[in-house]
């Protein structure tokens, strides 16, 4: 809508025409000089219609860039926007999914582009046979040359850039990516026609995975606004698959106690780290980031300021926290720190073993043998193996933050703290996510009070029973 203000006997007519890529809001401008002799009524009648004339005439030359095709346009969304100020992780989503869309999509100009394209690329995505992802599927003996190499999976993820999970799937010849399969022929020194088939996955994709896609397409749109490309997002108003109500995984406390218990027997470099996730409640690149540094044990704090991640063709490496709020304080129970020197006392026999040969260069917490940074996925592919092997609920390393908050919120601990131990960047997540766990505490929270219901019903039997004694009087 038009802002006017009124200069002397002329008036400014202003009208906004979006942001530009820093978030400053753009603003055209006109002067408008009312005749001579035109009276109060007319001058504003006639000025209200000079605001709606000058404020179309800016909406069309705002979005008249339309004409660019959704494919082009993504490239200017990286290029100006995601790759500049988004985390490495959140590009590599964009740039995967988008490379599916603009597959159906991008030849579609902005201006041309409505629901009905984008429900229609939603029910193909959904249709057996729709997955457009093709697989790979090891032909040459992986066994003999994975062994030939002598080194765990781990190390060759490191050297390789390729995940140490990729490396299990071939092992049990499960199908991996052709990008996966691509590197893995390069650094095998092996011809990809030579080492892999290339295979269809015909499964229809999950609502779920329907809604990554409709974030990032609704996300890419969202943008072209607020730059004018377009007047409005087609994707705010396309029909989305509905994925249900999904609980979160998490243990209950005898379990949780039974898996601490079953840890107990387990080498101390990976006892400590479960150990300690179930007591922090970290997410996964958390717990890998944190170095010694970032621990206080006289106030038993620990900070979180940076994350460890992986990413084939980048390998590890660190970045900040997820959001502003994820880069925390958080004070631990005692026993989370007695876990922590306990572990303290192997690395530093483990680094007084090796000598020269340890590699633990930026003081990192939770290392390899030879203390470098402990690869991520090794941490899942570890604990999917011991849940396996302990006869616990299928659980994964991130069902253990659920543990830690479902644990917190079951014993009253206030959602505004538990919220930011999480580290949350809104207290409606956490409230979101443990709704199930929130309403058996409120059930709980319910019965605090009949505590006292033996004084009451001492009271009622002291009482005489009104109705006998009005017999009696009679």
């Amino acid at each position: 809508m038009a802002t006017i203000e009124k200069r002397g006997n002329t008036y400014k007519i202003i009208v906004s025409k979006g942001y530009d890529i820093n978030g400053k809001q753009l603003r055209e401008r006109m002067t408008w000089v009312p005749n001579a002799g035109l009276t109060t009524k007319q001058i504003e009648k006639e000025l209200n219609r000079q605001a709606t004339l000058f404020e179309e005439q800016v909406k069309f030359s705002n979005t008249h860039n339309g004409n660019i095709r959704l494919v082009d346009f993504t490239e200017l969304f990286l290029k100006d926007f995601a790759r500049p100020t988004l985390k490495v992780k959140t590009v590599v989503n964009y740039e995967e999914k988008m490379k599916i869309i603009n597959e159906a999509l991008g030849h579609i100009k902005l201006k041309d582009l409505k629901p009905g394209h984008i429900n229609s690329f939603y029910a193909n995505l959904h249709e057996e046979g729709m997955r457009m992802r093709r697989a790979a599927k090891a032909k040459f003996d992986f066994e003999k040359w994975f062994n030939e190499t002598k080194k765990p999976a781990t190390t060759l993820a490191v050297e390789s850039g390729i995940s140490a999970g990729t490396f299990q799937k071939l092992k049990k010849e499960e199908n991996i990516s052709l990008k996966n399969a691509e590197a893995i022929s390069k650094f095998a020194g092996l011809e990809f026609k030579d080492a892999f088939d290339i295979v269809r996955n015909n499964t229809p994709l999950s609502a779920s995975t329907i809604q990554t896609y409709h974030r990032v397409l609704s996300a890419v749109l969202g943008k072209a606004v607020q730059w004018g490309y377009i007047a409005s997002n087609p994707a705010s108003r396309a029909d989305v698959p509905s994925i249900g109500y999904h609980e979160a995984a998490y243990l209950d406390e005898p379990d949780a106690r039974r898996l601490l218990e079953l840890l107990q027997s387990e080498p101390i470099k990976w006892r400590a780290l479960i150990t300690f996730d179930v007591f922090s409640g970290l997410r996964r690149g958390e717990i890998a980031g944190l170095r010694w540094k970032d621990i206080d044990s006289e106030s038993h704090t620990i900070m979180i300021s940076q994350t460890s991640n992986y990413l084939p063709g980048k390998g590890v490496y660190l970045d900040t926290p997820k959001s502003r709020k994820s880069q925390r304080c958080l004070k631990l129970s005692t026993t989370a720190f007695l876990m922590l020197f306990e572990y303290k006392d192997w690395q530093d026999k483990q680094k007084q073993k090796l000598g020269d040969a340890w590699l633990n260069t930026d003081d990192r917490i939770f290392t390899n043998d030879f203390g470098e940074p402990i690869f991520p996925d090794s941490i899942t592919q570890w604990f999917t193996g011991f849940i396996k092997r302990s006869g616990l609920p299928k659980v994964t390393v991130h069902s253990l933050r659920h543990t830690y908050a479902s644990l917190m919120i079951a014993d009253g601990v206030p959602l505004v703290i538990v919220s930011h131990n999480l580290g949350h960047a809104q207290q409606s997540t956490t409230s979101n996510i443990y709704t199930h766990v929130i309403a058996s505490a409120e059930a709980k929270a319910a019965q605090t009070f009949d505590k006292f219901d033996d004084i009451l019903q001492a009271k009622k039997e002291s009482e005489p029973n009104p109705i006998v004694e009005i017999s009696k009087i009679g």
